[in-house]
Formats: structure tokens, C-alpha cells, sequence
């Protein structure tokens, strides 16, 4: 590597980490006040309650009611499972709410479309407007049912049925039927209508809102977060090439399911068919993000399925099936849903290693009864597993040492000729054996298993809430204080510290300009973990612990003489 190319790197780096540092912290503040409700003991209806006449918090002016359906008070119905509370609105006729009893934020239950405009289950015809129009809300038995008909008489009955599961998905879906039927004396015709799946956003203040997105399934997962939606700009230099994007729209057929997430929790809406199996039946997706409260620079997303249209003589009637599970984003739960809802974990292109971290840390956690400790184990089985590779490395970099005054000679004398320098130091190489990347390849070969946790960790909710020495949450930075405003997070500088001490006890090779660069990997590595979850800095500083006590076990295995290999004679072979 010349010296223009060593210095691009270097600048490169420099600029990545910097950009990490000065971004991501901004992007770790949300100050939304949650709703704190009280823990349900067994399934229960709660009457209406009325409020003050509202029109839908929005982003933009909401579609105004026709004239002869004037605006009511909104009413809220409660209904309870031991494992969440839904509130019902009459205004839209959905889910206004679902607060997920067992799993906590910082401000009380999760509470997912906490700050949308469009409750789950909401319908319309045209996408993002009339949604806000009247139902008449019942509850019995655990069933929801809203009711309206509208001024042509088509009557639109919604039955919500709650969850009676206390374990696995099913406790998390609400089954959703909605029937259609002409009560006028003229035939009905409905085109494409849209069914609403709520919105999300941050659940915890220091969530990556990079994950905040809509996401469908029609033969692969399409993901669109709320940054799609900004403006185009030149990275770093910010000058905006493109206008930003008011929504997201695709018609496409054989949709399977769409849904919004956060980074844990998301909520998925799957149309069904007659006998209560996965139908492909969406027809396009809708989507629109929104500024939270409080926060105009942090956004939610919100979003709809686009289902078929239909005819109606008078008096029929057609009803469609739907499942709406809102939870959280559980792999094992998601496949128990289908083969396809997993996609919207998003493992990316490391997905294989993703999945296979995934199972097994969960079943050493089985057995250990710790996340910690299945992290640890875990690291040491993959290390150990690589263990004589990274001998061999180690005995390639001590080779490439002995090489380095004959190395240093060839570049001193060769320094004016770049081009019969590199020559002779190949020559070099080949003569005695030694490679100058051999060092590197245990390196190469960690990386997916890095992306893999990274991607992993991201995404599935299994640490969240899981505690190790100072760390609260393995699923969230290991923050201990603050100093003028920045976040000390210990784990990231422990893995810092012991990549420094990996890297003294390694064998140096390659010229100073080289090593000088593999200086900048502890930035590199900081700039991912810092404010990631703490787990992954977990892992990578067991890793380095490993590694070093590898280094000081085999540090004084003999290594075997320099002495040139012999080359075959090309010449006389080819006469022959």
C-alpha cells in the first residue's frame, strides 16, 4: 500500500468515527411522556368512556367529514388479557393503543401506536384520509365489535377477538373480521380500500431510530424506515440533492403481510383466508412517518395494506379475515406466526450467522440461566473453535518479522522504482514462504460472526432487560454517567483497551505505515458499540481476552528457520 492510499484510509476512518460520535448521541433523545397503566389479572372489558369532541393528532390536516356525518366525541373501550391492554376508539373504529403488560420502558408498559393518527384497524378508501369517521363500539366476552353504515348503506361490522393464549404468539394476536354489507336497494362497488396497521416509533430513549420503519412481504421483505423519507443530501457536506418524500406508496399483489416496527417490538397485519390460514391478499402498502411529540426532529412511521376491492348486490354481504399481532420482536414467536413474519427481524446479508448466534446463545442461556454468561460461553466456543487457525496466523506473522531487515533493505534500495520494489518484495514473499495477509485472515474470519451480533443484537428482544455487573440492559449502552454531556460507556472502552494490548503481544508485520493503520481498528470498532448494545462490546472484549491469553500460551512455540524455498526451473520443465 502506497502512502497516498495509507492516508485516504486513515482520513476515511477519522471521519467515520467522528461522524459516530457527534451523530449518534443526538439521535439518543426522546422525551415522550407514557401513559402508565395498571396490570391487568384475567381478561376484562371496560365500559366507554367519553371525552371531548377530537379531530386525529396528524401531521397534516385530516380529510373533513362529509356533512351529513358530523364530527362525535371520541369514546374509548378498555379491553384486557394478561398479557396486554387494548383501547378501542370509536373514532376509526380500531386500536387506539396496545399496552403490553409484561414488558416495561422506561415510563411505565410498552405501549405501541402510542402517537399515531390512525388507530389499528382503521379502514378507508382512499389512503391517509377518512379515517376518522364515527363507529358504534360494543364489548362482551372478549369481543370488540364497531359498527357503523355509512350514508350509500354500506354497513362495516369490525369484530375484534382478543387473545385467551398465555404463552407463545397467539397471546400477543387479536383476530380481526370485517364484513361488508349492502343494506341499500342499489348495488354496491368498492374499489381497493386500504386496512391501517398502526404506527410505531422509539420505544426507549436511547433506541436507534434508524429502526423505525414500515416493512411488507410479497415474495421478500421490503423495508422503507422513516429516513427514506428525508431529503437527499452529499454525506458530510449536506448540500441537498433531492426534495423529501411526503409518503411511501407500491401496488403489488400476493402481499402476504405489512407491519411498522421499532427496534424491539412491532405490530404486523396479516390478511387470512376462509379457513383461518395466511392468504396473499394485499394488493400495495401506504406508508407516512410523522414527528413525535415534543421531539419534531425524531419521527414515527404509520401505514396501511391495500386489500382488493369488491361488489355487493343489495343485501349480500363478504366478509375478510385478519390477524394483528402487536408484540414483541421475537424470533421463535414471529416464525410460530409464519415462515415469512420472521423477515421482519432484518438480519441483512449476515442473516445465516445471525439466526445460528441467535439459537444458540438462547439455548447456553437455557442452560446457564444467564444472557451474560451464554455470551461469554459462547465467545469462548467460537475462539476455541478457531484457535488453530489463528496459531497458524500467529506463525505466519513471526515469519513475516524475520523477513523485515530484508524487507527494509529491498524498500530502502528500491524506493525511487514503487513498481520493482513491490516485484522484489513479492519475489521476497514467495522465496521464503510468508504471506504478508496471512495474519489477517483470522481477522476476515470474525467478521461475519461481528455483523452477525451486530445485526442479531440490533433487532431481537431476548437481552432486553438482562442485567451483568453494572450493566442494566445488555440490549442497551452500559452508560454509568454522563461527563459535560457525553455518555461514558464502560464496556466499549474495555474492548478499546484490551484491542491495544491484542495488538502489542501480536507479531508486527508489514511495513510502520501499515501498523500504523491497524491502530485506527479500536476507533473503528468504538464507533460501532458505543452507543449500541452493550452485549456486542461483551463479546468482543471476551474475545480479546481470549486472544491475548492465546498469544501468551503460544508466544514461545518455536518457529521454524527462514530458508528459501525452492523454485521450480520453469525453463528446463518447459523443454522437457
Amino acid at each position: 500500500m502506497d502512502r497516498t492510499s495509507v492516508i485516504a484510509v486513515a482520513a476515511a476512518v477519522t471521519v467515520l468515527v467522528g461522524w459516530e460520535f457527534w451523530y449518534a448521541p443526538k439521535m439518543a433523545r426522546q422525551q415522550a411522556a407514557q401513559r402508565p397503566v395498571a396490570a391487568a389479572t384475567a381478561p376484562t372489558l371496560a365500559a366507554n368512556t367519553p371525552t371531548s369532541p377530537v379531530t386525529p393528532p396528524s401531521f397534516q390536516p385530516a380529510k373533513p367529514l362529509p356533512a351529513t356525518e358530523p364530527a362525535v366525541a371520541e369514546t374509548i373501550t378498555k379491553a384486557a388479557t394478561l398479557s396486554a391492554q387494548y383501547e378501542f376508539t370509536n373514532i376509526g373504529g380500531g386500536i387506539e393503543r396496545a399496552v403490553l403488560l409484561k414488558h416495561d420502558a422506561e415510563r411505565g408498559p410498552v405501549t405501541l401506536n402510542e402517537f399515531g393518527s390512525v388507530p389499528i384497524g382503521a379502514i378507508s378508501e382512499t389512503a391517509g384520509d377518512g379515517t376518522n369517521l364515527g363507529y358504534t363500539v360494543t364489548a362482551a366476552a372478549g369481543v370488540v365489535t364497531c359498527e357503523r353504515t355509512a350514508p350509500d348503506g354500506l354497513r362495516v361490522v369490525k369484530k375484534f377477538t382478543l387473545p385467551t393464549e398465555t404463552s407463545g404468539a397467539k397471546e400477543f394476536v387479536v383476530n380481526l373480521d370485517i364484513t361488508f354489507q349492502n343494506t341499500s336497494a342499489q348495488p354496491h362497488h368498492s374499489a381497493n380500500y386500504f386496512v391501517y396497521v398502526g404506527s410505531a416509533a422509539k420505544i426507549h430513549e436511547r433506541d436507534l431510530p434508524t429502526y423505525t420503519a414500515f416493512e411488507y412481504f410479497g415474495g421478500k421483505a421490503v423495508e422503507t424506515s422513516v429516513m427514506w423519507f428525508e431529503p437527499g443530501r452529499i454525506p458530510l457536506v449536506g448540500i441537498q440533492t433531492s426534495a423529501g418524500k411526503e409518503k411511501y406508496e407500491v401496488a403489488a399483489k400476493e402481499i402476504t403481510w405489512a407491519g411498522v416496527k421499532s427496534q424491539y417490538f412491532n405490530t404486523i397485519l396479516t390478511p387470512l383466508d376462509e379457513k383461518g390460514e395466511v392468504s396473499a391478499k394485499g394488493q400495495g402498502v401506504w406508508a407516512r412517518r410523522f414527528p413525535l411529540p415534543n421531539e419534531p426532529k425524531l419521527y414515527g412511521i404509520e401505514g396501511a395494506l391495500a386489500m382488493p376491492g369488491f361488489d355487493l348486490k343489495p343485501g349480500e354481504s363478504s366478509t375478510e379475515h385478519f390477524q394483528i399481532y402487536a408484540g414483541p420482536k421475537d424470533y421463535r414467536l414471529l416464525k410460530q406466526l409464519g415462515d415469512s413474519h420472521a423477515e421482519i427481524m432484518n438480519f441483512g446479508m449476515f442473516k445465516i450467522v445471525s439466526i445460528f448466534l441467535l439459537k444458540m446463545m438462547n439455548a447456553l442461556k437455557g442452560v446457564l440461566g444467564s444472557f451474560a454468561a451464554a455470551i461469554i460461553v459462547m465467545t469462548f466456543i467460537i475462539r476455541g473453535a478457531m484457535w488453530p487457525l489463528q496459531n497458524k496466523a500467529n506463525q505466519s506473522m513471526k515469519r513475516m518479522q524475520a523477513l523485515q531487515p530484508k524487507m527494509t533493505e529491498l524498500r530502502e534500495k528500491y524506493k525511487d522504482d514503487p513498481t520493482r520494489m513491490n516485484q522484489e518484495l513479492m519475489k521476497l514473499y514467495r522465496d521464503y514462504g510468508a504471506s504478508p495477509f496471512a495474519g489477517c485472515l483470522p481477522m476476515f474470519v470474525q467478521i461475519p460472526v461481528f455483523f452477525g451480533f451486530y445485526a442479531m443484537l440490533g433487532t431481537a428482544i431476548e437481552l432486553r432487560g438482562s442485567h451483568f455487573l453494572w450493566v442494566k440492559d445488555l440490549s442497551q449502552p452500559d452508560t454509568v454517567t454522563h461527563l459535560f454531556g457525553f455518555p461514558l460507556n464502560i464496556l466499549p472502552l474495555c474492548m478499546a483497551v484490551t484491542m491495544l494490548a491484542q495488538m502489542q503481544l501480536t507479531p508486527k508485520s508489514g511495513d510502520a505505515m501499515q501498523q500504523k493503520i491497524f491502530m485506527f481498528l479500536p476507533l473503528i470498532f468504538i464507533s460501532f458499540c458505543y452507543n449500541f448494545a452493550s452485549a456486542l462490546a461483551l463479546y468482543w472484549t471476551v474475545q480479546n481476552i481470549f486472544s491475548i491469553a492465546q498469544l501468551y500460551i503460544t508466544k514461545n512455540q518455536p518457529v521454524k528457520a527462514l530458508k528459501k524455498i525452492e523454485q521450480p526451473d520453469t525453463k528446463k520443465r518447459g523443454k522437457r
